[in-house]
């Protein structure tokens, strides 16, 4: 139990910290997107021992904001629903924590020892290594935050948040179906629900963000609505529901909603990463076997993981402040009448395919992989095509003027 005890305290410390850290970024990003300075000021506050205090770019500021949630008051409204209304928080982050059981940040490591202490074998970077059902427990801990969000609503006894609870839980299951379509095209090129098995068999075959570039759109898609981003942030939308499903929370409890909103964009990027850019692999640097390691190498697949999942994090942000929320329906429309479609197309055009490798392709065809890319790329230009033209271009967002006064306010 030794080293699972040491790589959860890692692994939950290392990721709090990167949450910390990633909101300073982002506000960073904002400010820079919006010709604003940011956070600049808070760094080690020196003159408390009689020295100049150092401003460190910033980088005191989580803390900062940190210690601010921590000391403000504990206010609990006197109408809420007091059990649900703390249970909730702490499902959706105690959900949220627990998907990197299964998840790997690294490939393996050597042996180690510490003094009379010695590992029996190579240590494999996951809290829970050889999980065959990996996808599958991802998948049953992020529905388990749709019940945070519900509880959050309904328990505020508010009609913001119920709105925001009644919007969240719609927006999350409605993409959790294209997300899962996403997925089992990988599952079935992987032939395994195992994460760290599918980032093998992407250092072997190629990455599947080429072999299945539909797929992974649809998943991308899916994976920004799942985690409650723009332009997918309805369930906070404040221009309609002042905050959302957590509008009568504060201090902690508020604390604990938002660094679960953070850490779903976090687990997301690592699901982009592994499951269509090759985790820790990168060609001709980090090698093919993951039994075959060195401490150099583990460093080096450690740091080319958590590289490209830094880079999908900056492309979260980047959309963030760079696109406009889509209102609700045209969210709705696009989960059951676009994403959805796509997904099943994408499902189907893998199932054929890996039915006729298994048929007429031998094991490790390099000739294969290349007909797998040009089919999935050739796949993924149709579908384009036919979404471009069973959909209109320019959503006419006018009231229609043929309507009497009150259906006119109605369609707006």
């Amino acid at each position: 139990m030794l080293d699972v005890l040491i790589k959860s305290a890692i692994l939950i410390g290392g990721i709090m910290t990167a949450a910390a850290y990633f909101v300073l970024l982002e506000r960073r990003m904002a400010a820079w997107v919006q010709d604003r300075i940011g956070p600049s000021r808070v760094g080690a506050p020196l003159s408390l021992f009689g020295f100049k205090d150092l401003r460190l770019w910033g980088l005191g500021q989580p803390a900062a904001d940190g210690l601010k949630m921590i000391l403000k008051e504990e206010y609990t409204p006197a109408h809420v629903d007091r059990r649900l209304y703390v249970l909730a928080p702490i499902a959706i982050l105690a959900a949220a924590i627990a998907i990197y059981a299964v998840i790997p940040f690294g490939s393996l490591i050597p042996p180690v020892r510490f003094g009379s202490l010695k590992s029996a074998g190579p240590i494999e970077l996951t809290v829970a290594p050889g999980v065959d059902v990996g996808m599958i427990y991802v998948f049953a801990l992020s529905s388990v935050a749709v019940y945070g969000v519900i509880l959050g609503g309904w328990a505020s006894n508010n009609k913001y948040s119920f709105l925001g609870g009644l919007r969240s839980s719609a927006q999350l299951i409605a993409y959790e179906l294209p997300m899962g379509l996403g997925i089992l095209g990988v599952v079935l090129t992987a032939g395994s629900l195992n994460l760290s098995t599918i980032i093998e068999q992407q250092a072997h075959s190629g990455w599947f963000a080429l072999m299945q570039p539909l797929g992974f759109v649809v998943f991308v898609i899916a994976a920004f609505a799942e985690a409650a981003r723009l332009p997918f942030d309805l369930p906070e939308a404040e221009q309609e529901l002042i905050g959302g499903y957590h509008t009568e929370y504060a201090g902690m409890k508020l604390l604990l909603f938002l660094v679960a909103e953070f850490l779903h964009m976090i687990t997301a990027s690592l699901l982009i990463v592994i499951l269509f850019f090759g985790g820790w692999h990168f060609p001709f640097i980090t090698g093919r076997d993951p039994q075959q390691v060195t401490w150099a190498t583990a460093v080096v697949r450690i740091l080319v993981l958590h590289g490209k999942v830094f880079a999908v994090i900056i492309f979260f942000m980047w959309v963030r402040w760079s696109w406009p929320r889509f209102r609700f329906d045209q969210l709705m429309n696009l989960a059951w009448k676009v994403m959805l479609p796509l997904g099943l197309v994408n499902f189907v055009a893998i199932a054929v395919l890996e039915e006729l490798r298994h048929r007429y392709a031998p094991e490790g065809s390099f000739a294969w992989t290349l007909v797998a890319i040009a089919a999935g790329w050739l796949v993924f230009a149709l579908s384009w095509l036919a979404t471009s033209l069973a959909n209109p271009l320019v959503t006419d967002n006018r009231p229609r003027r043929n309507l009497a006064p009150l259906e006119v306010d109605s369609q707006i």
